[in-house]
């Protein structure tokens, strides 16, 4: 019988503020798709990883799915941090009538772009989205002799749009989201991240990969492993994991529910704000990791190769 199994272990060898949730995060926690671990799990299939060390030794076996074939796999992950940004801010406006709320708005939004010019952002990458416009009713009760009448009566129009601002330096999010408080725009909607060129990324990995493949094939053949196959076949997996899908939520020791505006107040109000942090992807399982203290919120790409060997019949 042609079957083995072989184990060696190895050691994987200013903050930034959690920009990437936005209030994307809360309208998933709506779908089904969050749920509380021990106050800090989204999603129940990465239970296991969390409780796995974030770079935890592994082990690489050889796998021996019969005596005629086995395989030999890599995985690899690179932690990549974004060239550049766009983030998403969304804003409204009610008035009387529909040119009075475009008119306001409009001048909200103007006044944003122009504060956030010096901060080196290009009016070419600033777009305004319109979202829609819609009346706003009230209702009027009439009465009568024995009986009431609610009758609905336009009482004003909304109107929404979004801004979407690309940038390149991450420290300058917390001037902008200054500069839109100071004009009334208070909803993220979101940040995504872009890398420019990720197939120069799935390339790297996908060498690395076929590195670590001819690397274990050599100590393999120590033990005296014989690689005479009929053919091969080769899988070649890769993905990518955003920031967007990995803020998790905690639960706070103490959280304090005051007036923060006045000191010593003794007035309380509930905030239904889930506290996020960013959790990354664990580590566990990969072969290498590239790039693996990260210290602001990156994007994760894997490459998993996976070559079998169908020996010739003895």
């Amino acid at each position: 019988m042609f079957s083995f199994y072989l184990f060696a272990f190895i050691a994987m060898p200013f903050c930034s503020i959690g920009q990437a949730a936005g209030n994307w995060y809360y309208n998933q926690s709506k779908s089904g798709k969050s749920i509380d671990y021990s106050g800090s799990i989204n999603n129940a299939n990465e239970a296991y990883n969390y409780r796995q060390p974030q770079q935890q030794a592994a082990y690489y076996p050889v796998y021996s799915s019969n005596d005629t074939s086995f395989t030999v796999e890599a995985k690899v992950m690179m932690n990549v941090k974004a060239d550049e940004y766009v983030i998403i801010f969304a804003t409204s406006q009610v008035g009387e009538t529909i040119e009075n709320c475009h008119d306001v708005i409009n001048k909200r939004l103007d006044n944003f772009i122009n504060s956030v010019l010096p901060l080196g952002v290009k009016k070419e990458d600033v777009f305004i989205d319109f979202i829609s416009q819609f009346p706003i009713f009230e209702v009027e009760v009439e009465k009568k002799l024995f009986s009431k009448t609610y009758n609905e009566i336009p009482k004003g129009f909304e109107v929404r749009k979004n801004i979407h601002l690309r940038y390149k330096d991450s420290k300058i999010v917390e001037q902008m989201l200054i500069k839109a408080s100071q004009n009334e725009i208070y909803d993220i909607v979101k940040v995504d991240y872009v890398i420019n060129n990720s197939q120069a990324v799935y390339d790297s990995l996908r060498a690395t990969c076929v590195r670590i493949i001819n690397e274990k094939e050599k100590e393999y053949k120590k033990l005296g492993i014989k690689y005479d196959s009929k053919y091969q076949t080769v899988r070649d997996d890769i993905s990518s994991i955003y920031p967007l899908d990995r803020y998790s939520t905690f639960t706070e020791f103490v959280k304090y529910t005051g007036d923060v505006t006045k000191p010593g107040s003794k007035s309380l109000s509930r905030s239904n704000v889930p506290a996020l942090y960013y959790d990354k992807q664990a580590y566990t399982g990969y072969d290498l990791v590239i790039n693996p203290a990260v210290i602001e919120p990156v994007v994760q790409f894997t490459c998993n190769l996976t070559v079998k060997y169908v020996l010739k019949k003895q």
